[in-house]
């Protein structure tokens, strides 16, 4: 292979002062350190090369092997806006060394603005004709795109130079003497016909070939899979800096070596051993059996699909979903599995059968969580760690870039083996924000499981289906979870996926849709769910809160040791019925709602489950008053359950919490199942129609409620919620309720296309930190962020936020902040935001656990009851989330 001078005398990674025997590291070494990274990871990894295969599918390429030499051709060039003197003359010392001539008197426009990535993209699209040597004006378009791929691995990804604003994407000419200019060109061109003869040249191809068209989803599993393979490569654990000595032919093949003998991609926990997957009831408890649809997961087809199982809570969802997974796993169309729930509540209670999964199905593997560091596997905190020292390049360094990234542990999960996060981490993976891509690349390589499907609004389903079609289009499979989907919302998540089948089939079923069919898999008689049948009373009330008479019955079934759950639709309600409920007996009442520091949260969580769960002690009675984080997935299991009024599916949701286990000895009248469910003393539903949109979902499931004394489970479960669903008006259906439900079918509409058109945008226009970015996934829901502070800046268990570093903060910041209604933002006038959005809450301490702010309103924040305004005076509720 030929050598040249130029692009041996220019760096690519450099320590702000020389440190040993090498202070800097070629640029050619580095950029065969990441074309190694994919080269091995291409070759290990079965469901990598099957996503590309697909992704890639419509360009005709005949053979896998030269779908490889194009990706690792470009992954070579990813970095190639570094030869150029603007980038060179950052780290002066190296230069002095690699390219002593390069002096501020050859470089007279110096500049910290330039941008490898962007400024680099723009400096070499008019190269690329010399580069090719074809006057074929597509092969020349054909280099843009891979291009724009692999050069916007920091976080913004054009698909060329011309998808940016003309302010940022000037180029920068004349910034140095005509023999610095030259140079660098030459460099780049020189180095761009080595990686051909590297990667093009062994399978047929040559620089004047057409590389396929990347769609958009290809474009973006090209650009997550550069960008992870970068990471790794920055690492100097792994890849330390070297003098030249060798070729780049012989030092590409010394680093294919190193990975291997090192295991190097098992070290950082992207590859693991699959153990054989044993079938459904490895993953039950020893006295149990396969059930319901359980028994369906064996007739499965274990290829890339769309499976959507509709079955009772408490049926055993989870486990099939998981051992379909495995399967998955096992045709090896995925190397993952990431499991998307509705609510951190839901994400941490998930947290235990996930390990217990990963420890059969990969004996022990990389299981992260979306938020805490709780099962961190050591290797990704070594990459955090190798990120945090000091490159000549800063910020733009793509190991502190990782570093930063992976210290959010939300973000972890999509480069483990089995990853557990609120459904937000993964719509974030289709809109515009800095490194969605990544995410893109993680969820590709995964099996998706998503539960609750069914409680996601028009926006977040918007977002879903663009999720499922980009998953899709790259050989992907999903699983889906509910209890309570009404059709119109399944009809729509299959046709996402291209599926198109019969309009019903009888409760419970698993549907399955690929490019050929979507086919209802229906249970044999023998695995029916077992009829059950709940006593449901309908109780109109002020303000759909207990009156005295509710509460009275409320603490005498706690003392007859009964565990009473009760579901409010407001943080305030719930807070003012806990308040109520300790003031007047001596029974355990526990609060739990979303409007606690995370840290408090966590613990609450921990408590409510071991309390009111399947192994809690129940030789004594208690009460909890929650709002609807306890709707979806958790295993609680009330002796009586009492809710405000909601629409039909949540209310099953609620229900399925109501004697959820079979047991013997339940208290004396509690035998039989009771949902007692309050709404307002009239028609109108005042807060809780801000809550949940439609007033025709409540009217209608109130009439249902009103004409029942029991509810009959599963008939129920379609019965109800297609009558509830309908778009039929029924005959006595009050003209107000009707016209509400048109304006809000037509914001529905409106939601969706704004969520499409959000998820349509090609650059970046959040950083995936932002506060902004979060709100993304959500329609209006969850708006702000407070963060209550000492009056000194300290959090409120005193540690100083000065005294961690950078990657503590990222954490510590997140477990104290408190998600609140955007309408407070009234009345939080004079809280500064910090850099990330949230609002800073200076409080003073008032007594143990308790601390206030005085603002216009007064607030005060406990570890009891979390964050509230103060009743200094009455204030305007609004519509409050959960």
């Amino acid at each position: 292979m030929t050598l040249t001078i130029e692009f041996r005398s220019y760096w690519a990674k450099a320590k702000p002062n020389d440190e040993g025997e090498a202070g800097w590291h070629p640029f050619a070494y580095h950029s065969l350190d990441v074309a190694a990274v994919a080269a091995a990871l291409w070759d290990q990894s079965p469901a990598i090369r099957h996503s590309f295969r697909v992704a890639f599918g419509a360009a005709g390429l005949d053979s896998e092997a030269t779908l490889r030499a194009w990706v690792l051709f470009f992954v070579a060039l990813h970095d190639i806006g570094k030869l150029h003197a603007l980038f060179q003359i950052l780290a002066p010392n190296a230069v002095a060394e690699c390219w002593p001539e390069l002096t501020a008197e050859t470089v007279f426009k110096q500049t910290d603005r330039y941008d490898h990535g962007l400024d680099g993209l723009v400096s070499v699209q008019s190269e690329i004709a010399d580069w090719t040597g074809a006057g074929d004006r597509q092969i020349r378009k054909g280099f843009k795109p891979w291009l724009g791929a692999v050069m916007g691995h920091h976080g913004d990804l054009p698909v060329s130079a011309d998808a940016w604003p003309t302010s940022v994407r000037t180029p920068k000419h004349r910034y140095a003497q005509p023999a610095v200019l030259q140079r660098d060109r030459q460099a780049r061109h020189d180095w761009v016909r080595v990686a051909g003869e590297l990667f093009l040249q062994p399978v047929g191809l040559s620089l004047a070939d057409q590389p396929p068209t990347p769609d958009v989803a290809a474009h973006r599993l090209l650009a997550g899979f550069c960008s992870l393979c970068d990471w790794i490569g920055s690492n100097t654990d792994y890849f330390p800096y070297a003098r030249w000595r060798l070729t780049p032919e012989a030092y590409f093949q010394a680093q294919l070596e190193r990975i291997r003998q090192q295991d190097i991609l098992r070290q950082v926990g992207l590859i693991a051993n699959l153990e054989s997957c044993n079938g459904l009831q490895s993953l039950l408890r020893p006295d149990e059996q396969p059930r319901g649809v359980q028994a369906l997961v064996d007739r499965l087809d274990p290829a890339p699909t769309l499976t959507i199982v509709e079955a009772p809570t408490g049926s055993g969802k989870t486990e099939a979903a998981l051992a379909h997974a495995w399967r998955l796993l096992e045709s090896e169309c995925a190397d993952a599995i990431i499991f998307a729930l509705p609510t951190q509540a839901t994400a941490n209670a998930m947290l235990a059968r996930a390990m217990r999964f990963a420890e059969q199905a990969f004996g022990g593997a990389n299981v992260v969580l979306a938020h805490g560091h709780r099962a961190f596997n050591p290797a990704f905190q070594q990459l955090v760690d190798a990120g945090r020292r000091r490159t000549a390049q800063g910020g733009v360094e793509a190991s502190l870039q990782c570093a930063s990234w992976l210290a959010s542990s939300r973000k972890r999960v999509f480069l483990g083996q089995v990853g557990v996060c609120t459904v937000d981490q993964v719509l974030l993976s289709v809109l515009p924000v800095r490194h969605s891509f990544v995410r893109s690349f993680g969820v590709a390589r995964a099996v998706l499981i998503i539960d609750e499907v069914h409680a996601y609004d028009a926006y977040m389903n918007g977002l879903l289906t663009e999720v499922l079609k980009r998953h899709r289009a790259v050989g992907g499979s999903a699983i889906l979870l509910s209890a309570t989907l009404p059709a119109s919302i399944r009809n729509t998540l299959l046709n996402a996926w291209g599926g198109d089948g019969p309009e019903d089939a009888p409760y419970p079923v698993v549907w399955q849709a690929s490019s050929a069919a979507t086919t209802a898999n229906t249970l044999p008689d023998d695995q029916q769910p077992a009829e059950r049948t709940v006593d449901v009373e309908l109780m109109k009330l002020a303000d759909a809160f207990p009156d005295t008479g509710l509460i009275d019955r409320i603490i005498a079934a706690a003392k007859a040791n009964a565990l009473v759950g009760i579901v409010m639709n407001t943080v305030q309600d719930a807070q003012r019925l806990a308040s109520l409920l300790r003031e007047r007996s001596d029974c355990l009442v526990d609060l739990f709602h979303a409007r606690f520091r995370l840290c408090d949260r966590q613990r609450i969580e921990e408590q409510v489950i071991g309390d009111y769960g399947r192994d809690a002690d129940r030789a004594r009675g208690r009460i909890l008053v929650a709002t609807q984080v306890i709707e979806q997935s958790l295993d609680l299991d009330f002796d009586w359950l009492i809710t405000q009024i909601c629409p039909v599916d949540l209310l099953f949701q609620r229900i399925g919490r109501l004697h959820r286990h079979l047991r013997h000895g339940r208290p004396a009248g509690f035998v039989q199942p009771l949902c007692s469910v309050i709404s307002v003393a009239d028609d109108d539903y005042a807060l809780h129609e801000l809550i949940y949109g439609d007033p025709r979902l409540l009217w209608r499931t109130e009439q249902l409620l009103a004409e029942a004394e029991q509810m009959h489970f599963p008939a129920a479960y379609r019965s109800w919620i297609e009558q509830v669903y309908s778009e039929t008006a029924w005959d006595d259906e009050p003209e107000e309720i009707y016209g509400k439900h048109l304006g809000w079918r037509d914001c529905q509409r409106a939601a969706m296309d704004t969520a499409r058109q959000r998820a349509s945008m090609t650059i970046s226009q959040f950083r995936d930190e932002d506060h902004q970015a979060t709100a993304l996934t959500r329609d209006g829901e969850m708006g702000l962020t407070v963060l209550p502070l000492l009056d000194d800046s300290r959090f409120l268990d005193g540690t100083r936020l000065e005294d961690l570093d950078e990657f503590q903060r990222l954490e510590r910041l997140a477990l104290n902040a408190v998600p609140v209604p955007r309408s407070w933002e009234k009345w939080l006038i004079g809280c500064d935001y910090d850099d990330e959005g949230r609002l800073r809450l200076l409080m003073q301490a008032e007594g143990e656990g308790v601390w206030a702010a005085s603002l216009e309103q007064a607030f005060r924040y406990s570890i009891a009851r979390g964050l509230e305004k103060a009743s200094r005076e009455e204030t305007p509720a609004g519509a409050e989330a959960p």
